[in-house]
């Protein structure tokens, strides 16, 4: 077959499933469906295409009703990418699955409330039970801080009215959920509450879900039971690929076992790669599943080589820069050895943080399981303390820059907050010195000092009060004996 005919029995092939698309998104006969969208498939292209043809059929309808049609994607910067090609209408909603739920169960305080609390209760007891089988040990000692911590929470319940979260934030308060919560709540909500899940349906008569393999299982699992008690007025369509999944709290077997009336449309061009790589891509994943990929129809053949060195190789970046050197012999391509043009994939978050020299850090957190998503998506509260707000204002000192220093300290210093300026009176003065006392204290702990820790940072945002150190990481600087005396006052907590 010659490439032109090869190429347009490809768009044929594409555009059939983009009709199938097509044809499940109709308000009057919605039918759900999972789309396995492979790598360099063009899957953001036929999302839009489909988004397009939708609002341009039935765009009035969804305005006259004050509706809309949902689409989760994994990241902002996805979202930012969909709304641009979309042209920001206001018709879609495109969010990450963190602002989707809280944009679905945020105001509900009461039974946010009836939640947390039985949540907090179960948490307390199963930490009890535990701690009663148990002898002394770094366990013990975590669970007591749990222990407290969990208990403080619950007896401050009562005196919340409004709960608060960000999706992008470290929701610190103690009126603030975190991210783990919000998804929970939502997935709960969606099970549990008949209204929840009508209120999803009537705002949503289609709600479209990208990288859908790394969605939270339980959210998933809620999305399921609704679309399954409201077909025929409600769409759940569910973009994706097994093989590309990353987090370990995803829907294991998504794409197996689906409904019978749903539709399974497939796109297998890989538009992105040569045909040695999708050949090499295909033999991978053989011994998975059936899915296979086909190069689009000009693609190039491409050169793919495998250089195996020893895991224990001392010089591993020398290993590399031979390998390019050699890759650069092959393809007659001498921008294989020049740095600036060659891109290092790093296939996982391990092989990142020993390349980039964070893995003391990072392997201790990742043995945690509560711990794991969090930290590789980049959400941990305690981390976040450090690279959100520390680290731009040691950066905005060393820079001199102190502009960028003041809109930090305003922004998160309690030390500047409305209550502790009012407090100081006529001396507001000496209570902005003190915060810039602080921050050159802060800035002199880490200056010429290779071997400041974290803990070094800690004990010194405390010292001068600068910031409020988050609750998941303040137990570290009491220590247990403060715990234990804490315990004290909770003496139930003990039992």
């Amino acid at each position: 077959m010659s490439d032109a005919a090869s190429q347009t029995t490809e768009l044929r092939g594409e555009d059939r499933v983009d009709e199938e698309i097509d044809r499940c998104l109709r308000l009057a006969s919605p039918r759900s469906f999972f789309l396995y969208a492979g790598a360099g498939s063009g899957k953001t292209r036929s999302l839009v295409t489909a988004l397009n043809h939708l609002l341009a059929r039935e765009g009035s309808q969804l305005r006259a009703n004050g509706r809309r049609v949902g689409v989760i994607t994994y990241t902002n910067a996805a979202c930012d990418e969909i709304n641009r090609r979309l042209d920001f209408n206001p018709l879609i909603e495109v969010s990450t699955i963190h602002s989707f739920a809280w944009n679905l169960i945020g105001g509900f305080n009461s039974d946010i409330k009836k939640w947390l609390e039985q949540s907090l209760k179960e948490d307390i007891a199963e930490l009890r039970e535990a701690e009663a089988k148990g002898r002394a040990s770094k366990a013990s000692d975590e669970r007591k801080r749990k222990l407290v911590r969990k208990q403080k929470r619950l007896e401050q319940l009562p005196t919340i009215k409004r709960f608060v979260y960000s999706p992008v934030g470290d929701n610190r308060g103690r009126d603030a959920l975190n991210h783990a919560e919000v998804i929970q709540m939502c997935a709960g909500f969606l099970t549990s509450k008949r209204l929840m899940a009508q209120l999803l349906v009537s705002k949503f008569p289609i709600l479209l879900v990208d990288e859908s393999q790394d969605t939270n299982k339980a959210l998933m699992d809620a999305f399921f039971s609704v679309e399954a008690a409201h077909k025929g007025i409600f769409c759940l369509g569910l973009i994706g690929d097994m093989m590309q999944r990353i987090y370990a709290d995803g829907k294991a077997d998504l794409g197996q076992r689906l409904p019978e009336d749903w539709a399974k449309p497939a796109k297998s061009t890989n538009y992105r790669c040569p045909r040695r790589v999708v050949s090499l891509l295909n033999r991978i994943r053989s011994a998975v599943d059936t899915h296979q990929q086909h190069p689009k129809a000009d693609a190039e053949d491409g050169k793919v080589r495998l250089f195996v060195f020893p895991s224990h190789s001392p010089d591993k970046p020398g290993a590399e820069s031979r390998a390019a050197a050699e890759m650069a012999r092959i393809t007659g391509d001498d921008l294989w050895i020049d740095n600036a043009t060659v891109k290092t994939l790093i296939l996982e978050h391990h092989m990142a943080a020993g390349r980039m020299g964070f893995a003391d850090m990072f392997a201790p957190l990742y043995l945690a399981d509560r711990l794991q998503t969090g930290l590789l998506e980049g959400k941990l509260t305690g981390l976040r303390f450090f690279s959100q707000t520390v680290l731009p204002l040691i950066l905005a000192k060393q820079a001199g820059n102190e502009f960028a220093v003041s809109q930090i300290v305003r922004k998160a210093s309690p030390l500047l907050e409305k209550s502790n300026m009012l407090a100081a009176g006529k001396d507001q003065r000496t209570q902005i010195g003190r915060v810039r006392d602080a921050v050159s204290a802060l800035a002199r702990t880490l200056q010429g000092n290779a071997d400041a820790t974290f803990m070094d940072v800690l004990q010194e945002i405390r010292r001068t009060g600068l910031f409020e150190i988050p609750d998941s990481i303040s137990p570290l600087l009491s220590g247990v004996t403060e715990v234990e005396a804490r315990l004290e006052d909770h003496p139930t907590l003990a039992a």
